[in-house]
């Protein structure tokens, strides 16, 4: 029983590191020496290959082991260092076989693993957040799935009202512009104000366009202003939107929804993409 304590209180530490740690990013505060490690030892452990790895490096834990923590750096661009690619993987030539029976030569990646011991990951390594400001702005197309026409007060001598109310499922496409303002420091919540011009298809009949300028059913092209509120939640986003759609010429002239405010939810997941959220290297300030 004594002998399976200290087995059980690794095995509760590697977990705990694994669910508290998934994907997360760390940077080295310093530049060091670190071993390569051997997965195709018995067992796994350092090999006698090292490298300097710089201040700054970024890389993620792919697993804790009995004294520390093998890690794999992150693949990035630096002219300062010519040899980064080498770090971050070793490529080999292999021969493989076509589809025809001929053999190519191909070129295999495979991810260098490093070892850091738990002692240096705990003095010489910091967790990397990426710079995420209050308030950005953004760019990106914007989908309104469902738009809601509200009923006009008029009505004709029978009673009917002369705008009736509509329910369409016009799908809108088109550029917008808006606020990105983080509501919270995980950086994960957002609020987005935004504003655009749309170019939509509109779907159009002898009822909704008078004086019989049109005899069937067909679709319209709309010039379309709107303007709106984003929520956005881990990239989630849902949309409540009111625009105005303009059709040209005589059926714009005669369509009873001509210029008359619309609704709209919109859902989409990452509609937006901030240009502050690309970092260029894997150096940390």
């Amino acid at each position: 029983m004594k002998k399976f304590i200290p087995y059980a209180i690794a095995f509760l530490y590697i977990s705990t590191f694994a669910q508290n740690n998934n994907d997360a990013v760390y940077y080295l505060t310093r530049t060091m020496s670190l071993k390569q490690y051997n997965l195709n030892a018995n067992p796994p452990a350092p090999s006698s290959t090292t490298i300097i790895a710089q201040k700054g490096w970024r890389f993620v834990v792919d697993q804790p082991d009995n004294t520390g923590y093998v890690i794999k750096f992150l693949k990035w661009e630096n002219n300062n260092n010519p040899n980064n690619q080498t770090i971050y993987a070793t490529v080999n030539t292999v021969a493989m076989l076509d589809s025809k029976g001929n053999t190519q030569q191909v070129a295999q990646e495979t991810i260098n693993l490093y070892h850091i011991t738990k002692q240096d990951f705990e003095n010489f390594t910091k967790k990397y957040v990426q710079n995420n400001p209050k308030y950005s702005f953004v760019t990106g197309a914007i989908t309104v799935p469902i738009k809601i026409r509200p009923a006009g007060s008029k009505k004709d001598s029978n009673g009917n009202k002369l705008r009736p109310s509509d329910f369409t499922g016009d799908i809108n496409i088109g550029l917008s512009i808006g606020l990105r303002i983080r509501l919270d420091k995980s950086g994960k919540g957002f609020l987005i104000p935004s504003a655009g011009l749309n170019l939509s298809a509109v779907s159009i009949d002898e009822n909704t366009v008078r004086n019989g300028v049109i005899t069937t059913k067909t679709n319209a092209s709309s010039l379309t202003p709107f303007m709106g509120i984003i929520g956005e939640y881990d990239k989630f986003q849902i949309a409540l939107i009111t625009g105005w759609d303009r059709l040209a010429g005589k059926v714009g002239e005669n369509w009873i929804y001509q210029g008359k405010p619309w609704f709209g939810v919109g859902l989409g997941y990452n509609i937006f993409n901030t240009s502050n959220n690309k970092p260029e290297n894997n150096e940390a300030d």
